[in-house]
């Protein structure tokens, strides 16, 4: 019954881990497409800016254009804080943030494997404790005779260790043991050096 268990507790995890990356492509598309509807709308006002700065040269007073210029590139600007904050979005879904070199990295790396920048640690979210009742023992606990209770203590079980991961076939960090990506020159856990490395 275990292994039938084991089975079906893998394939309902493989199944909810496909819907939700089936959902973050749709929503990260979906965003991409926003997106780009956002950049050809600049292109049009980048287009109407050129128009008028042109039309204020056959005028010979550029002035003229200035009436039409200003308002496009507040616009500009508008759209393009958009764009920042739909493509924070798209790497909030994926778990990605960017380091000072240009790099994507997983949220949780500590270093850029690339450059080495160190990133600061999150500090987590503080829970309200609440508040332990401490109750009065009952009767029954009261009068039971320590030794009989103590023999009587069936054994406490074993927790069974989780099946190991499969090993990860790449480098692995000599002084935390997190493993390498091939193109790492930092070790994303504590940014040792690779090139120290002896591989």
């Amino acid at each position: 019954m275990s292994f039938f268990k084991k089975l079906s507790d893998t394939v309902s995890k493989g199944v909810s881990t496909a819907t939700e990356k089936a959902q973050q492509t749709v929503e990260v598309t979906k965003l991409n497409s926003q997106i780009s509807s956002k950049r050809k709308d600049i292109d049009k006002l980048f287009a109407s800016i050129g128009e008028s700065v042109y039309e204020g040269y056959l005028a010979q007073d550029l002035s003229v254009s200035q009436s039409k210029v200003l308002p496009a590139c507040e616009k500009i600007s508008e759209i393009r804080a958009e764009i920042e904050a739909l493509e924070s979005r798209i790497k909030e879904i994926r778990n990605e943030k960017d380091c000072v070199c240009g790099k994507l990295v997983p949220y949780d790396t500590r270093f850029c494997p690339s450059c080495g920048h160190p990133f600061p640690i999150p500090e987590p979210p503080v829970q309200e404790k609440e508040p332990v009742v401490e109750s009065e023992p009952s009767e029954t606990q009261v009068s039971a005779d320590p030794e009989k209770t103590d023999s009587k203590e069936p054994a406490a079980e074993v927790a069974e260790e989780p099946e190991s991961a499969p090993r990860d076939q790449r480098n692995i960090c000599n002084s935390c043991g997190t493993p390498l990506y091939a193109d790492s020159h930092f070790c994303p856990a504590c940014g040792q050096s690779t090139r120290l490395q002896s591989n």
